[in-house]
């Protein structure tokens, strides 16, 4: 038994007691990696994935979304979150502006993403506006920062949160407000309030501005501007708002009596320096118009004429397509005008509409077999869908 005893190794019960120490000390270091490993995992993703919601309100009560990510070019594909039930005019581009497949499956949207590291989706829905009476209430909950943008003439008469930053856009209003739910109620077509004063006294000084940046001063225009800040600083916003339209009104005849003692001084110079500005200008519309035809015969001649091509009557289009939008149907009536085919480009120069805008409306009416769309070197040409005379 003492034998047994002295065999029975105590160094045993201390290497095992010694092995548990090491394990109690390295177990918290490897834990504490594992915790740093997926942090840093989180920052780098968080740092490295830019994101932009941008909400923009219409006056019939209709949002236009639109967000940007960025994404995993590894991925074969990525989901989205959609806002509202009710997707309508979905658009989906690379970084390139290149269009990607996409399906919605009820709340979120998956996308091919095909290589993109950044992807950009544009649609609208009705689903985030609501009227009661006068009041119209948009509301939304976000898990990111956001902005919207109201309709033009709206006053803000309610607001669930405070604004990150708030400024004025164009005669709207510009609202940064941070994640989380919101609510926003505003009126649209008041007068006399704080917010219209503000915009008619910031539009009067814009105009003031780009008329003083020509060289013409305006001096009545500038007294009668501060008028109304005056009162505007007194709560007297009607008359602030008023005042603010006189004083633009004072700058345009001040511009004109300017202009006039210009024409003026031109028409007292010696009649040598009237001939040779004459011969000059004379030259200058001959090249221009020159270069004019030229480039209209290069773009004529890019287009492919068909014989056979009879224009679609826009009223039979009207007709057919009883449920057109308005603005569907000022695009259908151009395109008709024009002999029923005309670049993107034009579409965009005569409605003066982003690139991304005016892509959405022809995809719409793509999609109603309205137009057809064909590359013509480089260019999009939209035509409205021909009948053939042989088909009678």
């Amino acid at each position: 038994m003492i034998e047994v005893q002295e065999v029975l190794p105590e160094g045993m019960l201390f290497v095992r007691f010694n092995h548990i120490l090491k394990t109690m000390v390295r177990a918290p270091v490897i834990a504490a990696c594992f915790v740093l490993l997926v942090l840093s995992s989180f920052v780098q993703y968080a740092v490295g994935s830019t994101k932009v919601l941008e909400f923009t309100i219409y006056a019939d009560g209709t949002t236009h979304i639109f967000y940007q990510t960025d994404v995993d070019s590894q991925s074969p594909d990525s989901t989205l979150n959609l806002y509202g039930n009710s997707i309508e005019n979905l658009v989906v581009q690379d970084e390139n502006g290149t269009l990607l497949s996409s399906k919605i499956n009820e709340s979120t949207v998956t996308v091919e993403t095909l290589g993109s590291s950044t992807i950009k989706a544009d649609y609208d829905t009705p689903d985030l506006i609501s009227k009661n009476g006068k009041t119209w209430t948009f509301h939304v909950n976000s898990t990111l920062d956001y902005s919207i943008l109201l309709p033009k003439n709206s006053v803000i008469v309610g607001m669930s949160v405070s604004p990150l930053n708030m400024q004025i856009v164009d005669d709207q209003s510009l609202i940064s407000l941070p994640s989380g739910s919101s609510e926003i109620n505003y009126i649209i077509g008041v007068l006399g309030t704080s917010q219209t004063a503000t915009l008619a006294i910031q539009k009067a000084q814009d105009f003031i501005n780009t008329i003083t940046s020509t060289g013409v001063q305006t001096p009545m225009a500038l007294a009668k501007l501060k008028e109304a800040q005056s009162d505007f600083n007194q709560g007297k916003y009607s008359d602030a708002e008023s005042l603010a339209g006189d004083a633009k009104n004072l700058a345009l005849q001040e511009q004109q009596t300017a202009d006039s003692v210009k024409n003026t001084s031109s028409n007292n110079l010696p009649i040598s320096v009237l001939i040779v500005g004459g011969i000059v200008a004379a030259s200058a519309a001959g090249f221009i118009i020159i270069k004019r035809k030229r480039s209209s015969n290069v773009i004529t001649s890019s287009v492919v004429t068909n014989n056979n091509y009879v224009t679609p009557d826009k009223e039979t289009i009207y007709k057919l397509k009883p449920e057109l939008r308005q603005d569907d149907k000022d695009i259908v009536a151009f395109i008709s005008e024009k002999g029923g085919q005309v670049y993107e480009s034009e579409l965009r120069k005569k409605f003066l509409m982003p690139r991304t805008t005016m892509w959405r409306a022809v995809k719409r009416l793509e999609r109603e077999d309205i137009v057809e769309i064909e590359k013509v070197d480089q260019q999009n040409l939209i035509k409205l869908r021909k009948t053939e005379e042989n088909e009678k």
